[in-house]
C-alpha cells in the first residue's frame, strides 16, 4: 500500500518544506528501489525551487504543467511530473536513485479562489493522485502554511501527516487547531492518522527544552526525533540538494537519518 504523507502546520517557517525535501530524498537514498513522489502543494513553491530551480517555480510560465493545472484544470497528474536523479556526491556525480516531483508555481496562489464554487473541491488532489498512486511506495506532500483549501486537499489525499513544530509557546498552542482540522478531515478520510510530531529548529536554549517537554507530555510516542537548527540545512536548499549529500557527516544529516528510520519503521 502506498504511504501518502503530508507535512502540515498552519504556521510558516517551521520546516515543512525542509522536512518534505529531506524525507523524500532520504527515502530514495535509504533504498534506491523505493519509488517516491514529492508533491509541492504550496504556492510559495519552495520545494520546487530547490529541486527544479527558482525560474521554474517563480519565473514566467512555460508550457510545463504544474499543481495549478492539476487542481484547477484537472489535467492528469502524470503529465505534470518531473523526474530528477539524486546525486551521489557533492559534485552531482554517481546518481543513487530517482525522485519524481509534481511541482508548484506561484500561480497556485489563485487556486483557492478559483475552486471556491467547485463541487467537492477538497477532493481534487485525491482524485488526481488515485490513477498514479500504485506507481509509488511513498508520496510526500508539502502543504502551504495555512489550513485553507490546499492543505485540506492534501489531508484528504493523505493517510499520514507529519507535523513540524519549532520552539515556542504559540506553535504548541496552534497544534490544537491543526488537531481539530485532522479530526474533521477524518470524518471523510478515516485512513488519515498523525504519524508524528517533529521538533524542528532546535537549539540549546531553555525555550527549545521547554517546547520538547510540552510536546512529549502532549504526544508521547508520537514525538519523533528532533531536527537541530543548522546553517547547513538552509545552504543545502540553496545548492539544490538534500542534507544527506550536502553535509553527509554533519549532525543535520544525522538527525534527518534518525527521523527517516523512525518514519520507515512506523509504516
Amino acid at each position: 500500500m502506498t504511504r501518502i504523507i503530508a507535512t502540515a502546520n498552519q504556521k510558516g517557517g517551521v520546516g515543512k518544506t525542509t522536512l518534505a525535501i529531506n524525507l523524500s530524498g532520504g527515502l530514495v537514498r535509504a533504498n534506491p528501489e523505493n519509488r517516491v513522489l514529492l508533491v509541492d502543494a504550496d504556492p510559495q513553491a519552495n520545494a520546487t525551487a530547490v529541486m527544479l530551480g527558482i525560474p521554474f517555480a517563480a519565473g514566467p510560465r512555460t508550457d510545463a504543467e504544474t499543481m495549478y493545472e492539476v487542481l484547477v484544470k484537472e489535467i492528469p497528474a502524470i503529465d505534470a511530473i518531473h523526474r530528477i536523479e539524486l546525486a551521489g556526491d557533492a559534485e552531482g556525480k554517481n546518481a543513487v536513485g530517482e525522485l519524481d516531483i509534481l511541482p508548484s508555481h506561484l500561480d497556485l496562489a489563485s487556486a483557492e479562489l478559483e475552486l471556491v464554487n467547485i463541487f467537492e473541491r477538497e477532493r481534487r488532489l485525491r482524485r488526481a493522485l488515485e490513477p498514479i498512486q500504485d506507481m509509488y511506495d511513498y508520496i510526500v506532500i508539502d502543504c502551504p502554511p495555512s489550513l485553507g483549501l490546499l492543505t485540506l486537499n492534501a489531508l484528504m489525499a493523505a493517510n499520514e501527516v507529519l507535523i513540524p513544530v519549532d520552539p515556542g509557546i504559540f506553535p504548541v498552542i496552534g497544534l490544537n487547531l491543526l488537531n481539530r482540522t485532522v479530526e474533521m478531515v477524518r470524518q471523510s478520510n478515516p485512513s488519515l492518522q498523525i504519524l508524528g510530531v517533529v521538533p524542528t529548529l532546535q537549539d540549546r536554549t531553555a525555550l527549545s527544552r521547554d517546547t520538547l517537554d510540552q510536546l512529549s507530555q502532549a504526544f508521547g510516542d508520537k514525538l519523533l526525533p528532533a531536527i537541530p537548527r543548522r546553517v547547513s540545512i538552509g545552504e543545502a536548499h540553496a545548492a539544490g540538494q538534500d542534507i544527506f549529500i550536502y553535509d553527509t557527516n554533519g549532525d543535520g544529516a544525522e538527525a534527518f537519518s534518525a527521523l527517516l528510520q523512525e518514519v520507515i519503521k512506523r509504516g
